[in-house]
């Protein structure tokens, strides 16, 4: 098959979430599988970096229709395999900037015209680099009108989609693109389009929903947030649209993999010891590197609870900052958190790293290297999400041999199998359902209590995380079956 995917960010060329892995992972494994595979997505200078000096003008100059005077941007190409390719459409006054979507959290008040352009451009790309693609995967709200405007009048009798059947990934439903319904005329598209069974939303316009109802198939990262979304707890006010998807039969729920080669303790460069399941000495060697690192009293048997995350409402962690204190004054255990985000989140969590010292170390920000240390020196990882669409630390953990306290929801209920000594061949973690304090103190104190006095069994649930296979060889299989669904 000919794919193309048209995503906002990859791996490594910009990244500010899963999306970028997945646009690296996903299509590399599609191409793995013998499909021909497309790119497209911004040319971002400043975050790419010294990557743009490996990547070759493909097309000079290419004319975009855009309000009335149309825009021109050039095409380059990095060719990755003989079958996989990255597009970047570069246009310096949309995407030559420090950040991709906002600046220190204030969205960038063109994103509209932004990312319409960038819809309307990678149509274009594919008519000019004659791409011809069976399957068009668009991601998100930032992509989500290449939907619309293949089923509109302006495409749907090109020669280039004569054949072509599009899917719609939603990595993150509560980022919409909700913008004044007035900039569709940036787009060229008629004003048909603007309905309650397309773009129209209360008033406004809403990209992701228009990309959602125009698509042949929409998908999303996991398995249960297919119907999760379905709720009105979930979907962001779209349950109806959704609702309309999965009686069509076009709401599907797949679940992300990850990055093997990245994230494997036997092979793993940014941690000080590497370690596998027949041997597992180098793990008790990064833990004791993780508590150097932080500051942590030097005891081998003392549980550590790992945490790198988003200080955000969605991550849970403000429900995380009601229990910790009480668990740092009560329990011999120990915490490493990475992260950053609200701001008095992290203020908070920074005092209490100097109110317990040697029980709590804290890392303020993005730390990469350190992020792969807390996964492999840790005991434990905390995730106690209000929603997560798929969430790829959990799968991390499980690899490194590091126990998942999880809550049950979306990708975290399709990949950690709760904790039971009538199952504990299956067991790989702890979870809980309802996210409140007393549920996630209760749940960190029952695995505690298991990794104190039930040793065996928690070295059973470290074992049986470490067996998983998260890698994208099956979420590929899975596409490529629904791709062959729709052709």
């Amino acid at each position: 098959m000919n794919i193309v995917w048209i995503c906002s960010e990859s791996v490594p060329y910009a990244k500010t979430g899963g999306l970028a892995d997945v646009s690296a992972s996903l299509p590399a494994a599609l191409a793995e599988l013998g499909h021909n595979v497309s790119v497209i997505m911004p040319y971002y200078p400043q975050a790419m970096g010294d990557l743009c000096s490996r990547l070759k003008m493909r097309y000079e100059i290419l004319d975009v229709p855009f309000f009335k005077w149309g825009e021109r941007c050039v095409i380059h190409e990095d060719k990755i395999s003989s079958n996989l390719s990255y597009y970047f459409i570069e246009h310096h006054r949309y995407f030559d900037r420090p950040f991709l979507y906002d600046y220190y959290g204030e969205e960038y008040k063109d994103n509209a015209e932004r990312f319409i352009f960038l819809s309307r451009a990678a149509m274009e790309a594919v008519v000019a680099l004659k791409l011809d693609p069976d399957i068009m995967h668009t991601n998100d709200w930032h992509t989500a009108l290449c939907n619309v405007y293949l089923k509109s009048s302006i495409y749907c009798n090109s020669a280039s989609f004569a054949n072509t059947k599009s899917v719609l990934t939603i990595h993150n439903i509560g980022y919409q693109g909700i913008f004044p319904k007035e900039v569709l005329f940036l787009s060229g598209l008629s004003w048909d389009t603007y309905n309650y069974t397309c773009l129209e939303y209360h008033n406004q316009l809403n990209l992701l929903k228009g990309g959602m109802m125009s698509a042949d198939m929409v998908t999303t990262v996991s398995p249960t947030y297919a119907e999760e979304i379905l709720s009105s707890e979930f979907s962001f006010a779209l349950e109806n649209s959704l609702h309309h998807l999965k009686n069509e039969n076009r709401l599907r729920g797949i679940l992300n993999g990850i990055d093997i080669n990245e994230w494997s303790p036997s092979i793993d460069p940014l941690i000080p010891a590497n370690f596998a399941l027949s041997d597992l000495s180098g793990k008790a060697q990064c833990k004791k590197a993780l508590q150097k690192q932080f500051n942590l009293e030097q005891k081998g048997d003392i549980p550590i609870l790992g945490l790198v995350s988003r200080f955000a409402s969605q991550k849970g962690i403000d429900v995380l900052s009601y229990v910790i204190e009480g668990l740092l004054s009560s329990e011999d255990v120990q915490f490493a958190i990475l992260g950053s985000g609200d701001k008095d989140l992290e203020s908070f969590f920074s005092s209490l790293a100097k109110r317990f010292p040697g029980k709590i170390g804290v890392y303020v920000g993005y730390n990469n290297k350190l992020a792969h240390l807390i996964e492999a020196g840790s005991d434990m990882f905390m995730m106690p999400s209000r929603y997560e669409p798929c969430g790829l630390n959990q799968m991390y953990s499980m690899r490194y041999g590091t126990v998942p306290i999880v809550r049950a929801t979306g990708g975290l209920a399709d990949t950690v199998i709760k904790y039971s000594e009538t199952n504990i061949d299956q067991s790989t973690g702890f979870t809980f359902d309802l996210l409140e304090h007393d549920a996630l103190f209760n749940t960190i104190i029952w695995a505690l209590s298991i990794y104190r006095e039930k040793s065996a069994n928690f070295a059973k649930l470290r074992e049986n995380g470490m067996q998983k296979d998260f890698s994208w060889k099956h979420t590929a299989s899975e596409y490529e079956d629904v791709y062959n669904e729709l052709l």
